[in-house]
């Protein structure tokens, strides 16, 4: 809201042949009305997006990308799930926080399950910045959260359930490994682990070539494979992924 401004009071002299002074008073500029923001629920064959009215711009944009992107993920998993999610711009950093935790409040979506069941929240500020390819992506990869939420443990390692949600949601863009993922180098040794620390980008830069180079050993079907036969457990056996191999993987692909 606006606060009320006030211009400052003017006297101006202006002595004229008769020797009058004329004063300017104070003028006061009224309030300016608060702007109302109500709920607002876009509906798509595929899902709906609630959001605040104010916030009209950005559910016209998800709710326009909305379909498109279920369909994409239903093309890649051939599993079952209802092929249909529920999108919710939070109007408010507070309603933000609420639903997906002051943990999570930094990123631009996140996948929730909660008593209202399984939903993907978008934080306002940060995808109202995305271009249109940067918000399918994101879309993507947070409705594969949703149509894998069944066949994932809780303790599922993050690098196989991160790394595989953002290797279906770059599927189809063209975009290279370096431009989808600039902060990698080949000098890896390990899984990445370090999703929620200072290391996080990363982390999730890494497991997306991961999956990469899985699909250079085992194709596509053989990626979704790999993840619907690991991600229920909590741990992947050992020599799953030969982190040797993807190093070497990373130094041809990207130098």
């Amino acid at each position: 809201m606006r606060h009320l401004r006030t211009l400052l009071a003017i006297t101006v002299a202006m002595t004229f042949l008769l020797g009058v002074s004329v004063a300017l008073r104070p003028v006061e500029v009224p309030p300016t009305a608060a702007v109302q923001c109500d709920e607002s629920v876009l509906t798509t064959s595929s899902g709906k997006v609630t959001s605040s009215s104010c916030d009209g711009e950005l559910a016209s944009r998800v709710s326009g990308l909305l379909d498109s992107s279920v369909g994409d993920v239903a093309d890649i998993l051939d599993i079952s799930w209802v092929r249909r999610v529920d999108v919710v711009v939070p109007a408010s950093d507070t309603e933000l926080v609420s639903l997906v935790g002051p943990a999570f409040a930094d990123m631009a979506g996140v996948a929730i399950r909660d008593g209202s069941g399984q939903r993907v929240v978008i934080n306002r500020v940060r995808a109202a910045a995305l271009s249109d390819l940067e918000l399918g992506v994101l879309l993507r990869h947070e409705i594969t959260h949703v149509a894998t939420r069944d066949q994932t443990s809780d303790a599922a390692p993050l690098w196989l359930v991160e790394g595989f949600a953002d290797w279906v949601a770059f599927h189809g863009t063209g975009l290279s490994l370096r431009q989808a993922a600039p902060l990698l180098t080949p000098d890896v040794s390990a899984l990445p682990s370090d999703f929620g620390g200072a290391g996080r980008d990363l982390a999730y830069q890494q497991a997306y070539s991961i999956m990469v180079y899985l699909e250079s050993r085992l194709g596509e079907r053989g990626v979704v494979d790999f993840f619907l036969r690991n991600a229920s457990s909590s741990a992947v056996g050992p020599g799953a992924v030969d982190v040797a191999g993807w190093r070497e993987f990373l130094r041809t692909s990207i130098g």
